[in-house]
C-alpha cells in the first residue's frame, strides 16, 4: 500500500469503520509513513474538537423559519396558551421554539463546523506541497531524454555553468571518493522559483540534490511514493535530496556531503 491507497481509508479508520484486512494493511503503511500517520492524527484531533469544543452559533431568523416550515404541524389542543407577560416584548416570541427545532438547529451548526474543520485538517501542508514538487521534478528527470543540462564529473565545470541562470551560486562537491560520483546539473522550478539541481549517482540510482536559497519553504517528508528524501542546511543554504536508492544510501550521501562541506 502506498500513500494514494492509504489516504481514502483514513476517514474510515478514524471512525473505526475499517474492515480487518484494510485495517491491517493501513497499520503497516502508517508504521512507515509519518505523513499519513500525521493526517490520521489530525482527523482524530478534529473528532475530539467537534465533540468537546465546537462552538454554538444561533441560527438566523430566516433559517429558523425554513426549519419550522419543514417540520410537521403541532397538533391543536384545547388548552389555552400561557398568558403573555405585559412586560415581555412581542419580538421575543421568535425565540420560543420547540425542542425539535432547537435540536435541528444545533445539528446543522455542528455539521457546518465539522465540515469547516475537516477541510482545514485535510488541506495539504507546505511540507506536503514541497515534497510533491520534489517528487514530480525527480520523476520528470527520470523519464526525460535529457535529465541533466550540463553533463560533467568535474565540479569546476558544473559550478560555473549556473552563472547567469540563477541569482545565487550553488556549492558543488566532488563525492566520487565516497561512492557518489557527480553526473552534472540542471535548473528546475521548485517552491515558486528557479533552483539548482545537482545530480549524483549511486550505482545505477541518480541522487538529485536541490539547492534552495534562504527564505525558501524547505520542509520535506522522509519518504514519498517509494522515493527517499532527506534535508539539511549548510552555509546558509537549504538542501533537499531525493533518490530511488535505499534510505541507507541516502543517509550515507548526506553524511558524505556534510563532511566534504566542512573541509
Amino acid at each position: 500500500m502506498d500513500c494514494n491507497d492509504a489516504r481514502p481509508l483514513l476517514n474510515a479508520c478514524a471512525d473505526g469503520e475499517l474492515g480487518a484486512a484494510d485495517a491491517l494493511r493501513l497499520d503497516e503503511h502508517l508504521a512507515q509513513c509519518p505523513q499519513c500517520a500525521a493526517a490520521l492524527g489530525r482527523l482524530r484531533a478534529l473528532q475530539s474538537a467537534v465533540r468537546e469544543g465546537a462552538p454554538y452559533y444561533r441560527a438566523s431568523p430566516a433559517l429558523r423559519a425554513r426549519i419550522a416550515a419543514a417540520l410537521p404541524p403541532v397538533p391543536v389542543t384545547d388548552a389555552a396558551p400561557p398568558p403573555r407577560s405585559a412586560s415581555r416584548p412581542r419580538w421575543l416570541d421568535w425565540f420560543d421554539w420547540s425542542p425539535a427545532v432547537n435540536a435541528a438547529c444545533a445539528a446543522l451548526t455542528v455539521a457546518a463546523v465539522a465540515v469547516g474543520l475537516a477541510q482545514s485538517a485535510l488541506r495539504p501542508s507546505a511540507q506536503d506541497v514541497l515534497t510533491d514538487e520534489l517528487v514530480a521534478s525527480h520523476v520528470r528527470a527520470l523519464v526525460s531524454a535529457r535529465p541533466v543540462d550540463v553533463i560533467s564529473t568535474d565540479r569546476h565545470t558544473v559550478k560555473p555553468w549556473f552563472n547567469g541562470k540563477l541569482d545565487y551560486a550553488p556549492l558543488v562537491l566532488d563525492l566520487a571518493p565516497e561512492g557518489f560520483p557527480l553526473v552534472g546539473g540542471r535548473v528546475d522550478y521548485v517552491a515558486g522559483r528557479r533552483v539548482a539541481v545537482l545530480v549524483y549517482r549511486r550505482s545505477q540510482h541518480p541522487v538529485d540534490v536541490y539547492v534552495l536559497p534562504p527564505g525558501t519553504e524547505a520542509g520535506v517528508a522522509m519518504e514519498r511514493q517509494g522515493y527517499q528524501l532527506a534535508g539539511w542546511e549548510s552555509g546558509g543554504m537549504r538542501y533537499r535530496a531525493i533518490t530511488d536508492a535505499s534510505a541507507a544510501d541516502l543517509h550515507a550521501f548526506v553524511q558524505a556531503w556534510q563532511a566534504a562541506a566542512r573541509q
